[in-house]
């Protein structure tokens, strides 16, 4: 069984007309209550016990109550509406969360509820495993859900003032320093910037296969994600997949509508954190960063994948000396390199901005 996204006749003229469906969304107010979900579920999320752990002393009755209170808000997802169904852009949750006010401001209160009431039914319904329902939902009171559905019904100006509240104690006492100290903001720049620019130098079809998840995978025109239901989503000729890598989201997959299109929200895929830096590879870095021509072939390639004798010409230098620089470059790990038919092409890794996470923005334009 699956989710079956079929794509308009438009969007399959060419892999140009389909890889234009994809956006890319960083959203750290996402991150927030992919977070909610975590400390509403503990147990299914073996990857980050340890920051529960490391938090749990921090958290009050109040905040426990609270996070119950809203649980119909993202315990099997997080609607798109809570991310103002994507009008607006901002990469700062202060600008997000405004924008959410400004929103449900003028959100229809019973299109929200026909929302809440249908995650209500999803997470009764038998696409979830009795065990699973007793590990997931062990400590919830079904109590919750029904206070939150009738109190939107009769006083939703009051229910949205205590989320926000209760939003804002969570960023400032929890959530704010978790983006720091674990880098998220910049791990899920790294993954949309990784998936770019494979995008850029394949096809949609293998960026999907690249994200790692066998619950996505290609039938024909069509891509299916896997689910426990059968559905199918008809994407028009202006409608779009927007895609939302997650620090806090595995081990789920979500996919959502929205007005103008679909949302998928994945898990970080692996290769982001697959590099392990002792002394001596440090001391291997700073030396191929040592030399001029190589910091100017970092540059170079940057922007766009290249072979040795582009950068010879681009650098006017001899191809035997480009290739010596690009060597060096790749027993560092700063590169790596691809065969396209007859040519091998170089580009950067991530490890380079892991180490010095802004060093392009070193260069001159």
């Amino acid at each position: 069984m699956a989710i079956r996204i079929k794509f308009s006749d438009y969007a399959l003229k060419t892999d140009e007309t389909l890889t234009q469906r994809i956006q890319f969304v960083y959203s750290p107010l996402h991150e927030l209550f992919r977070s909610l979900h975590v400390l509403l579920n503990p147990r299914h999320h073996g990857t980050n016990i340890d920051w529960v752990l490391s938090i749990e002393k921090g958290l009050t009755k109040k905040f426990y109550q609270d996070l119950h209170y809203f649980s119909l808000f993202y315990e099997l997802g997080v609607a798109p509406l809570l991310l103002a169904n994507f009008k607006y852009h901002s990469n700062n949750l202060d600008d997000e969360l405004q924008q959410l006010k400004a929103y449900l401001a003028t959100y229809p209160v019973d299109k929200l509820l026909a929302n809440l009431k249908k995650v209500k039914q999803n997470r009764e319904n038998s696409f979830i495993p009795n065990l699973a329902k007793g590990l997931e939902w062990q400590d919830y009171q079904s109590q919750s859900s029904e206070d939150l559905l009738e109190d939107l019904a009769q006083k939703p100006s009051l229910v949205y003032q205590r989320l926000y509240h209760f939003i804002d104690w969570y960023r400032q006492n929890i959530f704010n320093k978790t983006w720091e100290e674990r880098k998220i903001g910049q791990k899920i720049l790294g993954e949309i910037k990784k998936q770019s620019q494979y995008l850029r130098q394949t096809s949609i079809r293998e960026m999907f296969n690249h994200l790692e998840s066998d619950r996505i995978h290609w039938q024909g025109q069509d891509l299916l994600v896997t689910k426990p239901f059968e559905e199918t989503l008809l994407l028009d000729d202006k409608a779009v997949i927007m895609l939302l890598p997650s620090y806090f989201i595995w081990p789920h997959l979500f996919v959502d509508s929205f007005e103008q299109g679909i949302c998928l929200s994945y898990a970080l895929t692996q290769e982001n954190n697959s590099y392990a830096i002792n002394s001596k590879g440090l001391t291997t870095i700073f030396k191929a960063l040592s030399d001029p021509v190589r910091l100017q072939i970092l540059h170079q390639l940057a922007d766009k994948p290249s072979t040795t004798q582009s950068l010879a010409q681009i650098l006017l230098m001899s191809n035997s000396a480009i290739s010596r620089h690009l060597q060096i470059l790749k027993e560092a790990k700063l590169l790596e390199s691809r065969k396209s038919k007859k040519f091998v092409l170089y580009q950067p890794t991530d490890l380079l901005t892991q180490v010095i996470p802004d060093f392009y923005q070193f260069f001159d334009e």
